[in-house]
């Protein structure tokens, strides 16, 4: 069609330059005048339709592109964390049509939670379910203090604070972004060496805690020998005797099968822990709008199945734990009250006025 048009072009000029030298017929311009318009119109349409095509065809590859978001979890099938990302699975296939994919690899398969989390700040993992988010942001230990909050809905209220937003906030600059809260629960202590009915029955008993700030003050205010360690480890220390006892929720008590190598349960809830949905910020933010909301919905959808989960579990899992044969205690939450709260001087020690303030805050609410 170009060469047609250059053609016509050619004899348009042509004859022109016939006419004025009295040689031309003006009508004959005219009619290859018209044919020049009709050609030009012709070609420029063929352009649009290139490229109105090439955009079709940008649009729908886009469109047909594939995301998978595979999460690391340190805990078994059936665990809540487990059960809540089967959901978040499910919904965010079924609302996507499938161009979300989610693989979900549970029981430590990827390494233990601080493995994890580097994964997901490097970019080769997408997702970690953890209770430990410290590692990149020491200040959300604060969240984790002992006794300090009064009820479930005043954790509610924590989670969608200012203070707690500001603190997620940070963890952007590590390239991570927090995207649900779920629940671990209130925790509690086991050992296998005795009852414990005060915290004087606490010291001196070698405790596992994670490697999180909260728990090693805690029970180094209680007089414990603290032993940090990876969860995934925790088991086989227990069961070698490299540590007396341990202290978690009891969901992750029974999940573990601690109630085999540990005899005595005491429901002190000393700390309530939460947990963390991460994932890797620039894979988040990379996501088509459409598909960044549906994934956006689905987790916190999920994590409020999770939580309704833990909930209405742990008066199961006393029961359950006791037919197993765990010894159970029920000490008196002030005494341990008072006697971690040197906790909170560790705190401000290290974090200054900020600690305060946030502590403060979350008093408030």
């Amino acid at each position: 069609m170009e060469e047609g048009l250059k053609s016509i072009e050619g004899r348009w000029f042509a004859g022109w330059a016939m006419f004025l030298r009295g040689r031309g017929s003006f009508d004959w311009i005219k009619r290859i005048h018209l044919r020049r318009c009709l050609m030009k119109r012709l070609n420029g349409m063929r352009w649009i339709g290139v490229v109105a095509f090439c955009l079709l065809f940008f649009v729908s590859t886009v469109s047909a592109q594939t995301y998978t978001i595979k999460i690391g979890i340190g805990h078994a099938p059936g665990h809540s964390f487990v059960v809540a990302s089967e959901k978040f699975k499910e919904w965010a296939e079924k609302r996507s049509n499938g161009r979300i994919k989610v693989e979900i690899y549970p029981s430590s398969q990827l390494g233990g939670e601080r493995e994890m989390q580097e994964m997901v700040a490097l970019g080769t993992l997408e997702m970690v379910v953890t209770g430990v988010i410290v590692i990149y942001e020491p200040l959300f230990a604060l969240l984790e203090a002992p006794f300090l909050y009064r009820d479930r809905d005043h954790i509610k209220k924590m989670h969608q604070s200012a203070v707690v937003a500001e603190l997620a906030e940070s963890l952007t600059k590590k390239n991570l972004r927090l995207v649900a809260f779920y629940e671990n629960g209130f925790r509690n202590i086991t050992n296998s060496k005795r009852p414990i009915n005060s915290p004087a029955d606490v010291k001196g008993l070698k405790i596992r805690t994670p490697e999180n700030m909260a728990q090693i003050e805690t029970f180094k205010a209680l007089g414990a020998v603290v032993t940090p360690m990876p969860f995934s480890e925790l088991y086989s220390a227990l069961q070698q005797g490299v540590v007396d006892g341990q202290e978690n929720p009891l969901q992750n008590i029974w999940d573990a099968k601690m109630y085999e190598v540990q005899k005595h349960l005491a429901l002190t809830g000393h700390i309530y822990n939460s947990a963390y949905a991460i994932v890797n910020n620039k894979f988040w933010t990379s996501l088509p709008p459409d598909l960044r909301k549906i994934a956006d919905d689905s987790i916190r959808e999920a994590s409020h199945f999770q939580m309704s989960i833990v909930e209405k579990l742990d008066q199961k899992l006393l029961g359950d734990l006791k037919a197993k044969g765990m010894q159970v205690t029920t000490p008196n939450r002030e005494d341990f009250r008072k006697a971690t709260s040197a906790a909170y001087d560790a705190f401000y020690a290290k974090f200054g006025d900020r600690a305060r303030r946030i502590i403060e805050e979350i008093r408030k609410l």
